[in-house]
């Protein structure tokens, strides 16, 4: 087939990267029914339903209704997409906490040194928490610049502006249960492991 360009847009925002005829692209897929038609034209909605009558399946709807629809579908794809990033961070959120939960209790024979040289399991819980803060605020940080780097750069392929959209309230919310796993994930594993006496995890051989 010769073709022939008709126009060049910069910035698809859900549109295909090519735009053909539908004639031409109906020889070469298995199913060749369109599934939504744009009419333009001066006949009423009731002269085209009746027109497509004889079509079973065939529905003539205004324009906000077809944009409901559409908005409908594409709802239906997000929630999948949300509930498959729910498993993914399910899992690694299941993968952090027995990270931290095992560096935590590796940690045993340190604690114990700690209290023998005078600190408290108040101090050492405390310890435990300014490490877990310090790490979720770098984590935060570099986090927060490479999303923001990848999403802008993304932002100005699509749009041509620099400002990708960024909804606060779920920013903090990711913010908020991360810290809330480092803490739990920390501080759990660290009340177990100053349990035991001091002296008798210290003289205990390794």
């Amino acid at each position: 087939a010769t073709l022939t360009v008709a126009a060049v847009y910069a910035k698809g925002l859900g549109f295909g990267d090519l735009t053909m005829a539908h004639d031409l692209v109906a020889r070469h897929v298995d199913n060749p029914l369109a599934a939504t038609v744009l009419v333009s034209t001066a006949r009423s909605q009731e002269e085209l339903a009746a027109a497509v009558r004889k079509f079973p399946g065939v529905r003539v709807v205004p324009p906000a209704t077809a944009d409901s629809l559409q908005a409908e579908r594409l709802q239906a794809n997000a929630e999948v997409n949300y509930f498959a990033m729910g498993l993914v961070l399910a899992f690694t959120a299941i993968a952090v906490v027995n990270t931290l939960a095992m560096s935590v209790s590796e940690r045993v024979r340190e604690f114990a040194l700690l209290r023998l040289a005078g600190a408290t399991r108040r101090q050492v819980l405390r310890m435990l928490r300014t490490e877990a803060l310090s790490v979720l605020l770098l984590a935060t940080t570099l986090g927060s610049g490479i999303a923001l780097a990848v999403l802008t750069a993304f932002s100005i392929g699509m749009t041509g502006s620099a400002a990708p959209a960024v909804t606060p309230l779920v920013y903090v919310t990711v913010v908020a249960a991360a810290g809330l796993l480092a803490l739990v994930g920390t501080a759990l594993p660290g009340r177990v492991a100053l349990k035991a006496r001091p002296v008798t995890v210290a003289t205990a051989r390794e």
